[in-house]
């Protein structure tokens, strides 16, 4: 049986029966409900819920639990205390959880990065009095003309006698082409003579000593002209292969365009190197061997 002041605080007469008790309750819950916002209820609300309930609580003998910071909730406590948990532990853990989140948006982009990269499985590159409108068409030939890559990727960086330093256009494609090789982004690269010739003490290119060493058995390498270095830049060797004729020959009735046939004096050349920074080595030297065998 409740105090006087809890049937005070109920607004009720000290003794009214228990039916009453619980209408009055109930329709004081109702009001009290109908004054919540759209954010729940305030701490002065949840005060006067836990005021009127608890007088309720001594006059009919239940038990409440007044842990609830939202007893209005439509949601079960239980339901909601599990979510309020979960937020105290991201709150404590959230540099932990912001970390491993970062570090998973990195593995997806990696992942996708490095699927995407496995899709071109040949990086090439032409250097020099060479031109294609659409290098796509050049990739879509390329493959069609091979068994060793199916899924080339092909640039362009055109430079000939005409071009000059100060252009705009031959100096960005210079940087783009110098950025390439660094960070090993070319695999083949078919330059003409003049260019091969600016490049070679660069070091830029790989050398194929090896690699012709052993072919030579191929009749295929047997009467090729061969580029060497001899010098105290870099290591000296063969650095690139001879392949104006055959190129002239694989490339006819395709999308690339041979300047030389636009612009007087310009040599007619094309020489097959490899990136030194290449990561694709030796998928380079097997599609090199395939062309040189096919011509």
């Amino acid at each position: 049986m409740g105090s006087a002041e809890d049937y005070k605080v109920l607004g009720l007469e000290e003794g009214t029966d228990r039916e009453t008790v619980e209408r009055k309750y109930g329709a004081m819950i109702r009001a009290y409900k109908n004054r919540t916002d759209e954010y729940g209820a305030t701490d002065e609300d949840v005060e006067y819920y836990k005021t009127i309930t608890q007088a309720y609580d001594n006059i009919v003998g239940t038990v409440h639990d007044f842990s609830d910071p939202n007893p209005t909730s439509p949601l079960p406590f239980k339901f909601r205390n599990f979510f309020y948990k979960l937020s105290a532990r991201f709150d404590h853990y959230k540099f932990i959880i912001f970390a491993v989140l970062i570090t998973a948006a990195l593995g997806i982009l990696i992942y996708f990065q490095v699927k995407d990269t496995g899709k071109d499985d040949l990086y090439v590159k032409f250097v020099g009095a060479y031109y294609a409108l659409n290098p796509g068409n050049v990739e879509t030939e390329l493959a069609d003309k091979s068994d060793v890559v199916k899924s080339p990727q092909v640039s362009f960086f055109s430079v000939t006698v005409n071009s000059s330093e100060n252009d705009s256009e031959t100096a960005n494609g210079a940087v783009a082409f110098r950025a390439q090789f660094t960070v090993g982004s070319i695999d083949l690269i078919l330059i003409d003579k003049e260019n091969f010739d600016v490049y070679l003490p660069q070091y830029v290119f790989l050398q194929l000593d090896d690699f012709i060493e052993s072919n030579s058995g191929d009749p295929a390498f047997s009467d090729l002209e061969y580029y060497r270095y001899e010098g105290d830049a870099i290591p000296n060797g063969i650095y690139g292969i001879e392949f104006t004729e055959a190129g002239s020959e694989y490339f006819k009735n395709t999308s690339v365009t041979w300047l030389n046939d636009e612009i007087p004096g310009q040599e007619r050349s094309m020489i097959l190197c490899v990136c030194r920074m290449s990561k694709n080595t030796e998928h380079t030297l097997d599609y090199i061997k395939e062309l040189l065998e096919k011509h």
